[in-house]
């Protein structure tokens, strides 16, 4: 009884067959998709398609062609890429804003925060005359995701109204906020405030955050929340390029067979001119671009009526050809003569196929030599 293999490979052979060149394309590909994805390639626009494209055909020009084995690099970059985002990626951008105040802009300038006796306490001026005062708000809690380009609180956050204060003699707006600080977690804070141009209103403000002691798991926990999706996204591209080019070459090799089938193409390894190599086809004795002749194993050679073989060095020569496209040698008509048990001699350049047995008869023959039967004029 069979082991369940169909003919092809089995999964430990894709692997074993990989040649020395093939497993460093894996290994690199894999490298240069991790390092960029290390460093949020994958957040900028595109760079997921860019990431997932290296990821596939580094491997594939190195002549990798095995669905299992791209499945495998697939499957390995998936879990590496959690690995690096989750332990460098993230923590990486923890700690680079942690504590970092924000940069002044267009709206807000001064921005400061102070940590005393258990509370954090957050200053800014609002350089902006015209703005909503009823809609400025800060809004603080832990913070549960850590992305490439941005971050997020917890879904049950602190939210505390602010009342700007503008001092005698300033065009600007200060505030200050006190609030409790939270022990032993990574804890954002926001300031949003709205702002009317023209017709429009938009919402600004600045954001930061602060450790105050978060545990290891918290912030892997906020890195993996925030780092799985462009994992994903470079997942579902490569995958999405293998299925597509997988059912491509199979159609492509479906209908190569049914050519095959048909006596429309050689099989593969037969169909290219050995002098130019380009491709030819079966039937052609010379080749299109160079016109050197056309040599093909017996086993490949279409069974046809319409060719005879040459007695000089015995190529394939269509029967209407004078001369033979490989020896050159030259062909006379041919005569075809049949010798009767009574003496007589039937010659013809022509022929026709006796209708009893198939044997081919001049054309002026009265009788098949092959099975004796006899012919009239209408059986020519």
């Amino acid at each position: 009884m069979k082991d369940g293999k169909k003919g092809g490979k089995s999964f430990l052979d894709d692997f074993t067959s990989l040649s020395t060149k093939q497993i460093i394309a894996i290994i690199a590909s894999l490298a240069i998709a991790l390092v960029l994805q290390a460093f949020g390639f994958s957040s900028q626009c595109l760079g997921f398609l860019i990431i997932a494209v290296i990821i596939y055909m580094v491997p594939h020009i190195l002549g990798v062609s095995s669905v299992k084995v791209k499945t495998v690099i697939g499957v390995v970059f998936i879990v590496l890429s959690l690995l690096v985002t989750v332990m460098y990626s993230g923590p990486e951008k923890i700690e680079a804003n942690e504590g970092r105040t924000p940069a002044d802009n267009d709206y807000v300038g001064n921005v400061a925060f102070i940590e005393e006796n258990g509370n954090t306490t957050i200053t800014m001026d609002i350089l902006v005359e015209e703005f909503d005062k009823d809609s400025v708000l800060l809004t603080y809690g832990k913070v549960n995701l850590v992305s490439f380009t941005n971050y997020s609180l917890d879904t049950d956050p602190t939210e505390l109204q602010i009342t700007p204060v503008k001092a005698e003699g300033s065009t600007t707006y200060g505030l200050t906020a006190t609030v409790p600080i939270t022990e032993n977690q990574l804890t954002g804070y926001m300031v949003t405030f709205d702002v009317t141009e023209g017709e429009d209103t938009k919402t600004v403000g600045v954001s930061f955050m602060i450790d105050h002691g978060a545990s290891s798991s918290d912030i892997y926990t906020a890195s993996l929340n925030g780092m799985w999706m462009y994992t994903a996204m470079v997942a579902i591209m490569f995958f999405m390029i293998l299925i597509f080019s997988t059912i491509m070459r199979r159609s492509a090799e479906k209908t190569r067979q049914k050519m095959e089938a048909d006596g429309r193409l050689y099989p593969q390894g037969y169909g290219r001119c050995k002098e130019c190599g380009a491709m030819v086809l079966p039937g052609e004795v010379t080749c299109r671009k160079c016109g050197a002749y056309i040599d093909v194993p017996d086993e490949l050679r279409a069974h046809k009526k319409d060719y005879f073989v040459c007695e000089e060095c015995g190529a394939e020569v269509p029967k209407d050809a004078d001369v033979c496209p490989k020896c050159g040698a030259k062909f006379d008509s041919v005569e075809n003569e049949v010798q009767h048990v009574d003496g007589t001699v039937d010659v013809s350049e022509e022929t026709f196929e006796c209708s009893e047995c198939g044997a081919i008869v001049p054309a002026n023959a009265t009788r098949c030599p092959k099975c004796g039967a006899t012919f009239d004029e209408n059986d020519e």
